[in-house]
């Protein structure tokens, strides 16, 4: 199905009458979407332009601090602080090339690409907590995890005199629970404000294709 006749279609589609607190919203025109979409998607890339330059300084300065300990004759530092210092570089650096790539695949987006495969795009593109999403903080908790655990430990030890190792698993959990849990709540309440409204409108834009596929092959 092409741009030109699916916009034939959505025009004969109203949108039913929402209450103002209700962020549910019905099927508009393909062009409508699109326009929205482009906004939302420039929006979210001078975001990403932004926060750019913050990660990149952070992991400069990790870098720094990390090199400046492993030289000959550097400063000397317990090897837990320059474990942690390690992982934040790396951490930081891999957000930075991360939100550099996420740029460069919104600029890349084709609007004028079949419009099946546009909006499966699109509607993966503002969902919540996709599976890949899931899977790399699994993945960064995992590595940061053994830093924290050792860095959390050496802490407890040296100033606290606690030298059993549960005591510093124990603090780790309940750093990362913490932060995970402010985590989730702000980035699904920034979702809600910011992503949610145009995920069901894409999402019921697909289901309207299926229905009329499914009734034009009946």
């Amino acid at each position: 199905m092409d741009l030109d006749s699916l916009k034939q279609k959505s025009s004969q589609v109203t949108a039913p009458a929402v209450n103002a607190n209700n962020l549910t919203v019905g099927a508009r025109s393909v062009d409508d979407l699109i326009a929205r979409l482009k906004e939302s998607d420039e929006g979210e890339r001078k975001k990403l332009r932004k926060s750019l330059p913050f990660f990149v300084i952070a992991a400069v300065i990790f870098a720094v601090a990390f090199i400046a300990v492993i030289v000959p004759d550097g400063a000397s530092h317990n090897p837990s602080t320059l474990l942690l210092r390690g992982m934040l570089m790396i951490l930081y650096a891999f957000i930075a090339v991360s939100v550099w790539t996420k740029m460069r695949g919104i600029a890349k987006i084709d609007y004028a690409e079949p419009v099946r495969s546009f909006l499966a795009k699109a509607e993966k593109r503002y969902a919540f907590g996709t599976t890949g999403v899931f899977v790399l903080v699994f993945a960064v908790t995992l590595f940061l995890g053994y830093g924290a655990f050792l860095y959390f430990s050496d802490v407890l030890r040296r100033y606290y005199d606690i030298k059993v190792p549960w005591a510093g698993l124990i603090v780790t959990v309940v750093f990362f629970v913490a932060v995970y849990a402010f985590g989730y709540w702000a980035t699904r309440k920034d979702w809600k404000k910011e992503k949610r409204d145009i995920w069901i409108q894409v999402k019921k834009m697909r289901e309207e294709l299926d229905r009329e596929e499914a009734n034009g092959n009946a």
